[in-house]
């Protein structure tokens, strides 16, 4: 049986998620899919509109085979370490081949774009005779890419260090290094899915996995796009969310019609966390803030001195905004903060070969078979049952997973505030949809 995985946030699942699936499956030849997506807190550093649960059954209707959840010290990390994260588990679960969204890129028109700020992909069937083409031209760069990256020659450190003590964010400091040694237009390194394939890529080569990887392209509704439409981005579905705003039927299957009239009644966004956060950073020096993963001693400094008054979450994140970090890396470091993420413990997860844990959200009905081989012959934990499987863990993984752990609890805190039913998570029984 061969596998296909797919990383994803599905924050919310609309679609494009389901062409992909369609799409990556029918050009793969795989007979299941693994879909492994981020938990209650997402790469940009804040939590999903809605809960994890309610994005795996989306996923589950639409073409996902078993649904298992990406750790948090992944799924809230950089763009290097969150496909590292998720390379490294699909080698431990016994995963074929991967696939990515790809920007194919025309001409040399340089897309707005940052640093990948999640899986998400809107993808639409393409017409044009030059998609096959644009397919692979764009595909050979990014593995190109990667492999240079995957070097990182000291020139381009060098190049890349200038660049950022100019001022420059990351991402634009390492395009202007990587245009400046390889000679070429790199404006496919400026948009958020080329510089995620990258990263898998990346991870794949210094992993040394056997993993295969199929890209596919996305056309249409940019990542950072907010119009409507039946191929709406993530980010404007969300923005229409927030907004009420009509016409978000049409951007996802119809089968998700019932779920999400539920769902999207009590959607969570940064500032519903803004006292919780406030709790978290008010009267903490720079010594102590500067233990947490992302934050640098400058950015500690700052945060001390800015938790010192009254707060909302986004005032907080413009007051931290600079030139040379975007808003994506400032929500990551509050992230981390709130949730306890110190560079030391996410040290302690990236360090084993394997994965420490592996917490499964749901299957499809009739994939338990399924479920069982991979269980059976995966390199990492499998947690299906959490109070029994979580006995199996080491001292060093379980301590890790309550990370996880707190993550729900504090998200289901704020859905409870809503007026959402909440369960306890290691009683709650695993979806079968």
């Amino acid at each position: 049986m061969k596998l296909l995985g797919i990383t994803a946030e599905y924050n919310p699942f609309h679609n494009g998620h389901a062409y992909h699936i369609r799409e990556a499956k029918a050009r793969t030849g795989c007979d299941s899919v693994i879909a492994l997506m981020s938990g209650d807190f997402v790469q940009r550093g804040t939590p999903a509109v809605i809960g994890k649960y309610d994005r795996a059954e989306a996923a589950l209707r639409n073409g996902a085979d078993i649904v298992i959840e990406l750790p948090v010290y992944s799924a809230t990390a950089s763009a290097e370490r969150f496909a590292e994260g998720a390379v490294r588990a699909f080698a431990d679960l016994g995963v074929d081949t991967i696939s990515y969204g790809i920007e194919c890129i025309e001409g040399n028109g340089t897309q707005n774009g940052g640093e990948a700020q999640n899986a998400d992909v809107a993808y639409v069937n393409s017409a044009s005779k030059n998609s096959a083409e644009s397919l692979s031209k764009t595909s050979a760069q990014i593995r190109a890419a990667a492999a240079f990256f995957a070097e990182e020659p000291e020139a381009y450190r060098a190049l890349l260090k200038e660049g950022l003590s100019s001022g420059l964010s990351y991402p634009a400091a390492r395009q202007n290094a990587y245009t400046a040694l390889n000679g070429e237009d790199a404006s496919f390194l400026s948009t958020p899915n080329n510089i995620l394939a990258i990263e898998y890529e990346k991870a794949m080569i210094r992993l040394g996995t056997s993993l295969k990887s199929a890209p596919v392209a996305r056309i249409g509704s940019g990542y950072h796009d907010t119009d409507a439409g039946r191929y709406a981005s993530a980010t404007a579905i969300r923005a229409m969310i927030e907004g009420n705003s009509d016409g978000l039927s049409e951007s996802f299957p119809e089968n998700l019609s019932g779920l999400y009239e539920s769902a999207f009644r009590h959607p969570v966004f940064p500032d519903d966390l803004s006292s919780v956060l406030y709790a978290a950073v008010h009267g903490r020096t720079a010594e102590e803030l500067a233990q947490y993963s992302d934050i640098s001693d400058d950015t500690a400094k700052r945060l001390a001195e800015a938790s010192k008054k009254p707060f909302t979450w986004t005032s907080l994140t413009e007051a931290l905004r600079e030139r040379s970090h975007t808003l994506t890396h400032v929500n990551r470091v509050l992230c981390h903060i709130l949730l306890g993420i110190t560079k030391e413990a996410e040290n302690r997860y990236r360090l084993p070969a394997h994965t420490p844990y592996l917490h499964v959200l749901g299957i499809r009905k009739g994939c338990e078979a399924l479920l069982g081989q991979i269980a059976s012959s995966a390199a990492a934990p499998l947690l299906v049952r959490l109070t029994k499987d979580m006995r199996s863990l080491t001292p060093e993984a379980r301590e890790l997973f309550e990370t996880d752990l707190n993550a729900t609890a504090l998200y289901s805190h704020i859905q409870y505030g809503k007026g959402v039913p909440t369960d306890e998570e290691r009683t709650r029984k695993f979806l079968i949809v």
